[in-house]
């Protein structure tokens, strides 16, 4: 509307379009009305009251506090508590993500990782054979927590990783939930090969090049008590693996006395007629031989070459032959990269020494790198990656009462919509209930992996085959129902459901999520303004591991 002359009387400017200013002053005209959308096409009487002029040019603050881009982007505060065999390492990281707009999707994806703190490489405390020292432990997380000047309630979410020999010890489930309750509202506890290979392949650097170069790459991280695998594929993950080979298989003290020797060295050694006890001193010849043995192991798997003295703790991950770059990371790759590094009474030097030498000797066809982390790969990765956020056009009935939730298991559905019955789908749901024995959950979420177009008819249809669902024997009355999507299908499931089914249940439908299966979710709290919900998915199997 050109020329149109808005009379400014009054001393104080209002926000709202057509308020009044106390007394008879008449109608104001601000600069925050143009927050409501009024017209900047106007012009303003000559001394009269207003606060501001048009130019074009015109400076609208900046873009942060613009309410429509902070609902595109969103910053979470995460940290990765890293519990291995040799070391513990806490990272702290600001983690941006933003929505695909232009894809016009409501996906959120991680464009950018900040690092605020990272802790000193500690050694992962002990008490004996089987157990980690709780108190000691504890201590390190406090005064990570402490240099780094956080809280607990700053963390927005995070990992707590137990991995490699210390994933063996007897008490090792329960100090990683008390260290995940002591550590944040949304902290999860995680463990087992396949995530850690997994992290340390999106903390080494490994991801982030294969995706860059198109290329095939291995990520190869040698940690205290075992050495995870991860094979990427142009930026994507396409197996995981890990073999029984690490630097803290064997300790000593600064007069060569044995103070740690786990059930694989042993056999190790034993093999090679080399008989070693606790308290022993330890001989050149010794050490040089296992570190060898060790070193020749890695050699042979990065090279697929398949040994039957691997010792394979998941299924073996063949390597192959378009390999185009190998990447060390783990504490062991500190000693590859760097002769000169120090060791630290262990047999993780003679073995990284080792492995470098072989290395040099064998005519690789493929290119071998150091990672950008290095011993601090699995943390990075844990601090930046197992991060989703859902699409902002999810379904909440009451998001106080749905939310937050922890360590839920994920059920994942594969859906064909050029297949999709009724029958069939409340014959998946029903078959999952039972395979994956839910009713000893107090909580669980159905993921849907939508393949195939969607309109009206096709949901309505996945939608009958749901209340049939949650209408038989199978499904426990009144319980939370939790409906998590790949496609943008959230607002649309939630709205037939609840207006033209009337389910009697609280309902949470989320979209722009992807899973894998036998995987957990922890569910954080609704984030304004943009409406979507934090979700860390995570790999959490404990299992009773017996020490051997």
């Amino acid at each position: 509307m050109k020329n149109e002359t808005i009379l400014l009387w009054g001393r104080t400017p209002l926000a709202n379009p057509g308020t009044k200013s106390s007394g008879n002053d008449g109608p104001l005209h601000a600069l925050t009305d143009h927050d409501y959308g009024i017209f900047n096409e106007h012009v303003h009487v000559p001394g009269h009251h207003y606060d501001h002029d048009h130019d074009d040019d015109f400076d609208e603050g900046p873009l942060e506090d613009n309410p429509l881009w902070q609902q595109d982007n969103i910053f979470l505060s995460t940290v990765g508590i890293d519990i291995g065999s040799s070391s513990t390492q806490v990272v702290f990281s600001q983690v941006h993500l933003e929505r695909q707009g232009e894809a016009l999707s409501s996906r959120y994806v991680v464009v950018d990782r900040r690092l605020l703190y990272q802790s000193p490489i500690f050694f992962t405390p002990y008490a004996g054979a089987t157990e980690i020292d709780a108190r000691g432990l504890g201590a390190l997380i406090d005064q990570a927590y402490h240099e780094a000047e956080v809280s607990p309630h700053d963390v927005d979410i995070g990992v707590v990783l137990l991995t490699g020999e210390a994933l063996r010890r007897t008490n090792a489930e329960n100090i990683a939930h008390v260290i995940a309750h002591k550590g944040g509202e949304f902290l999860s506890a995680s463990a087992g090969h396949h995530m850690e290979s997994n992290l340390a392949a999106h903390g080494s650097g490994a991801v982030e090049l294969s995706g860059t170069e198109s290329s095939c790459v291995l990520n190869v991280d040698i940690g205290g008590g075992t050495t995870k695998l991860a094979l990427v594929r142009s930026g994507v993950l396409a197996q995981t693996a890990a073999f029984h080979v690490g630097g803290r298989l064997l300790v000593w003290d600064e007069r060569r006395r044995v103070t740690r020797l786990e059930p694989r060295a042993t056999e190790l050694l034993t093999a090679m007629d080399m008989e070693v006890e606790l308290g022993d001193v330890l001989s050149d010849e010794v050490i040089n031989l296992l570190g060898e043995k060790l070193a020749s192991t890695v050699c042979q798997v990065v090279s697929g070459e398949n040994s039957p003295d691997t010792r394979w703790l998941t299924d073996m991950l063949e390597v192959p032959v378009d390999l185009d770059t190998v990447i060390f990371s783990g504490g062991v790759s500190e000693y590859i990269a760097d002769p000169g590094v120090g060791g630290h009474n262990d047999i993780g030097q003679s073995l990284g020494n080792q492995l470098r030498q072989m290395l040099k000797e064998r005519s690789n066809n493929y290119k071998i790198k150091a990672a950008s982390g290095g011993i601090r790969a699995t943390a990075l990765g844990a601090s930046e990656f197992n991060i989703q956020v859902s699409g902002n056009t999810g379904h909440l009935s009451d998001p106080g009462l749905l939310l937050p939730r922890k360590n839920m298991p994920v059920i994942r559905l594969s859906i064909d919509a050029g297949d999709l019955s009724v029958d069939s789908l409340v014959g998946k749901l029903n078959q999952a209930f039972v395979e994956f024995d839910l009713s000893d959950y107090e909580d669980s979420a159905l993921a849907f992996e939508w393949s195939g177009e969607f309109d009206y008819e096709l949901l309505k249809c996945f939608c009958d085959a749901v209340v049939v669902y949650i209408e038989s024997d199978t499904a426990r009355p009144g319980q939370p129902l939790y409906l998590l999507f790949d496609r943008d299908l959230a607002q649309s499931v939630g709205r037939i459901l609840t207006t033209e089914y009337q389910i009697n249940r609280p309902l949470l439908v989320l979209d722009g999520l992807r899973f894998k299966d036998f995987e957990f979710v922890d569910l954080g709290r609704i984030r304004l303004p943009s409406r979507t919900v934090p979700v860390t998915v995570k790999s959490l199997i404990f299992q009773s591991h017996g020490m051997s």
